[in-house]
């Protein structure tokens, strides 16, 4: 019997059908199934813990899988109604190099904006040193009026709360692009080895987290009830070592028309 799973990440559906059951075919217990199935095998792909920050050697495919599976918590708040976010960079006035002092300060300013702002407010960001090795940090917001975003540069209120330098702020469309943007800087702390022992990105608690639906179903049934009624972007077969001949696919649904 086959094995199906399938992601839903908001603006985008993943689905991963393999040709045998682990459980089914070779026996063991389902998380030893769980344990075994993955995105190794598809590139661009993958489900890693992603809160350890980067360190030397770190392996260019566990970068992938990790940008890939922050890429999923990103879309999963855009699209489908969502409210669009606020692109923002925070920057620092002087040669601010201290990653863990410089999210000791954004902490403070996020913790502000909560306050202000209420339970509607939530965020992810990224951090990333600059040429000059000062830290600054990319971030979506949601939950903020636009009247604060449309007139930051006449009143400066999100620059005097973070009060550590520039605030750059960017009306979006919520598009799904967002999330490969944010993915790309992501990765790039992924791999620097100044984030040794340090966060690769911070969340809100309330940003929404991918829908992983798994077992022995008809794939067709399902996504007709999720409401994908498309051809995939993206169709990938492979082999694999356990599971026999696996196939990935790509849905975009939810996304802003360009």
């Amino acid at each position: 019997m086959s094995y199906i799973k399938i992601i839903n990440s908001g603006t985008t559906v993943e689905t991963y059908e393999y040709e045998y059951d682990l459980v089914q075919k070779h026996g063991g217990s389902r998380r030893r199934r769980e344990e075994t199935i993955g995105d190794d095998n598809v590139a661009s792909s993958g489900e890693d813990s992603l809160q350890e920050g980067g360190s030397v050697g770190k392996r260019p495919d566990n970068a992938r899988r990790a940008s890939m599976a922050f890429r999923r918590i990103v879309s999963s708040n855009l699209g489908g109604g969502s409210a669009s976010p606020v692109l923002v960079t925070l920057t620092y006035a002087d040669n601010f190099t201290d990653l863990a002092g410089a999210y000791k300060h954004f902490s403070n300013f996020i913790n502000t904006l909560r306050r202000k702002f209420g339970r509607e407010f939530k965020y992810i960001s990224v951090p990333e040193f600059q040429k000059r090795g000062a830290v600054h940090f990319h971030a979506l917001f949601w939950g903020i009026p636009e009247e604060i975003f449309l007139h930051e540069r006449e009143n400066r209120l999100l620059r005097r709360i973070w009060g550590h330098g520039h605030v750059f702020d960017k009306r979006t469309d919520g598009a799904s692009a967002l999330a490969f943007y944010l993915a790309k800087y992501f990765t790039k702390a992924y791999l620097d080895p100044r984030l040794k022992n340090q966060k690769s990105y911070t969340a809100s608690r309330n940003v929404k987290r991918p829908e992983v639906f798994a077992g022995n179903f008809n794939l067709q049934n399902v996504l007709f009830e999720m409401g994908v009624q498309r051809e995939p972007d993206v169709v990938r077969v492979y082999e694999t070592k356990y599971f026999g001949e696996g196939k990935y696919q790509l849905f975009t649904i939810n996304d802003v028309k360009s």
